[in-house]
């Protein structure tokens, strides 16, 4: 019998996907450390809509 070869992803698969978890890591202890850091970022209010006059 032949052994079986594994099913491993890409190695650019893995770094890419462990940047992404990375990522959202650092921006939560940001968060937590510098919170007015993150005051003035846009969090998608919804606004009324002004007839042009």
């Amino acid at each position: 019998m032949e052994p079986q070869k594994k099913n491993t992803p890409n190695k650019a698969i893995v770094i890419l996907f462990s940047l992404i978890i990375l990522t959202v890591v650092v921006y939560f202890i940001l968060q937590m450390i510098l919170p007015e850091l993150f005051q003035n970022m846009p969090t998608g209010e919804v606004q009324p809509v002004k007839p042009n006059e």
